[in-house]
């Protein structure tokens, strides 16, 4: 699966970080900010840390390669087909 989205994210031109944000989204999902940056071998303050990966889910998000949502003070992303598999599990099960 990482590697269609990979495509696909290559195809809508997105930096190489971002993909690697990408990849632990799809890997780990439903993941947030502050678990991408620590499976990526950040360290930091959580704030910060939590901005900047939040610029990444953003962008992903305008690609439609994720959804998002915010959830108390925080962002959680999951890959987008992710979202449609659910979608469809919720037409077929009614």
């Amino acid at each position: 699966m990482v590697d269609r989205i990979s495509s696909r994210a290559r195809k809508k031109r997105i930096s190489e970080q971002t993909r690697k944000v990408l990849e632990v989204i799809c890997d780990r999902w439903p993941a947030n900010p502050i678990e991408v940056a620590k499976e990526l071998g950040e360290n930091g303050k959580s704030k910060s840390l939590s901005a900047k990966y939040i610029y990444h889910f953003k962008r992903l998000r305008e690609m439609d390669l994720i959804q998002m949502k915010k959830t108390g003070n925080t962002y959680i992303a999951w890959p987008s087909d992710m979202e449609k598999l659910r979608m469809i599990h919720e037409l077929l099960r009614e």
